[in-house]
């Protein structure tokens, strides 16, 4: 009879183990698969969409363009002055192990609301903001314009459509669509003279359904 009963408890004692060991276990792969999730999350090169889809590559690797609960949240945005007929198109992104997306800035003159593309020139300008921590610290910039000190640098920008903003609440925002290239070299403090050849090349880039405040009334 106590043979016997010595014999249960261990069986018993032994189920309750494994049960412990599988759940522990259990516990671990979900660890991990957040884990692995989290991380994937982070990287990933796609675009929430809610304003606008942007890709593109920065030297070859393609980009990171999705906000971040960091601070990282600034809009896919353009912005026209009508007084002046000055563009600028601001569209963010940087290679996945950055913790902070850039800022690239196409910067034009004369911009109508119609497609059509724009290249470097005296009125025509592409710079990219590179940050070195979360909290967009560490700034490094590159341009490509026409002026001297950034002699052989390109860009090309190219609207493939824009059309009215049919959720616009002044009735002046528009949607626009394009592809985008650039050869930027790194900012000089001495605007007349270079001393670095570091360059950054911005290529495959497209955008979709970014939106462009200020355009001409549309309702």
């Amino acid at each position: 009879m106590k043979l016997t009963t010595i014999t249960l408890l261990t069986v018993l004692f032994t189920a309750c183990n494994s049960k412990s060991s599988n759940k522990e276990n259990e516990s671990k792969e979900t660890a991990t698969s957040n884990t692995t999730t989290s991380t994937a999350t982070t990287t990933t090169a796609t675009d929430d969409g809610k304003d606008g889809k942007v890709s593109f590559k920065v030297n070859d690797t393609l980009v990171r363009t999705n906000k971040t609960a960091g601070g990282d949240t600034d809009e896919h945005i353009g912005i026209y002055t009508e007084s002046t007929g000055y563009f600028s198109l601001s569209l963010m992104g940087d290679v996945p192990e950055r913790p902070h997306r850039g800022w690239l800035n196409f910067s034009l003159k004369g911009f109508k609301f119609e497609p059509g593309s724009y290249s470097v020139s005296k009125d025509n300008h592409v710079s990219f903001s590179r940050y070195e921590t979360i909290n967009a610290g560490g700034e490094v910039g590159y341009e490509a314009s026409g002026l001297e000190v950034f002699k052989g640098t390109e860009m090309n920008l190219t609207i493939t459509k824009i059309v009215p903003d049919p959720e616009s609440f002044n009735g002046r925002d528009w949607l626009a669509s394009g592809t985008f290239a650039a050869k930027m070299l790194i900012k000089e403090n001495n605007p007349y003279k270079r001393t670095s050849n570091e360059g950054v090349t911005i290529s495959e880039g497209t955008f979709e359904g970014v939106r462009i405040a200020g355009g001409p009334t549309h309702k």
